[in-house]
């Protein structure tokens, strides 16, 4: 999330299990709202699909108004 308004505006915690990838905190919004999130990817082979997922959330989620 680096180099996107996510940066410092995210506070979450990740969480695995086999083919399971999860993403739980708070995101601030643009218009300054604190939201509450969680997202849980299942059957997922490749970490990496899972967290380019949640990072492009995340990044929706700061710059909603």
């Amino acid at each position: 999330m680096i180099d996107t308004p996510a940066f410092n505006n995210v506070r979450a915690k990740t969480g695995t299990l086999t083919g399971v990838y999860s993403l739980a905190g708070y995101a601030k919004a643009a218009n300054g709202h604190q939201l509450a999130f969680a997202i849980i990817n299942q059957n997922v082979m490749k970490s990496r699909q899972a967290r380019t997922f949640q990072d492009k959330v995340c990044y929706i989620l700061c710059t909603s108004k």
